[in-house]
């Protein structure tokens, strides 16, 4: 839907399935477009039942064998975000929680590539790729704006071996 020179290349929608090793998998999907319906709910299915959250309304229910309904206060995710961080760190007792950022940006990252080459990518092909879309030179004025990466088209740069 984005078609303006003022929108770049930017997808306007992703749809990624993340497998582990012990065969899981996680199906994200994602869409930018106005005028129409969104849902950010994150829906979990087991094997005895299933569970749906959403993190911008009082909406966690879990059904099943044991079914079970959130009942408790909501208060702003952000406020109880900064909330502990702060007092974590009046106590000494710093929250760290940089490997699970960098993991979690590797795994967006990742997820990037496999939905504009169209291929499975695995996590070692993703960290050691030599893709590199930082801008040339780092100056003012106008940047170049590279094509948008077709899927079946687009490859990622492999490391240099």
């Amino acid at each position: 839907m984005r078609t303006g020179a003022e929108s770049g290349n930017v997808y306007d929608h992703f749809t990624v399935i993340f497998e582990y090793t012990d065969g899981a998998r996680c199906f994200h999907t994602c869409r930018q477009m106005p005028n129409c319906n969104y849902d950010n709910t994150d829906y979990i299915i087991g094997t005895n039942g299933t569970c749906a959250v959403n993190g911008w309304a009082p909406s966690h229910v879990i059904r099943g064998e044991t079914p079970w309904v959130y009942e408790g206060e909501h208060p702003n995710m952000y406020q109880v975000e900064h909330d502990e961080l702060f007092a974590s760190i009046r106590n000494g007792t710093p929250i760290n929680d940089g490997s699970w950022m960098t993991q979690s940006t590797m795994m967006a990252i990742l997820g990037r590539m496999a939905a504009y080459s169209g291929q499975t990518v695995s996590w070692d092909e993703a960290l050691n790729s030599a893709e590199d879309l930082t801008p040339t030179a780092y100056v003012l004025g106008k940047l170049d704006v590279p094509p948008v990466a077709v899927p079946g088209h687009y490859t990622i740069p492999a490391a240099a071996s």
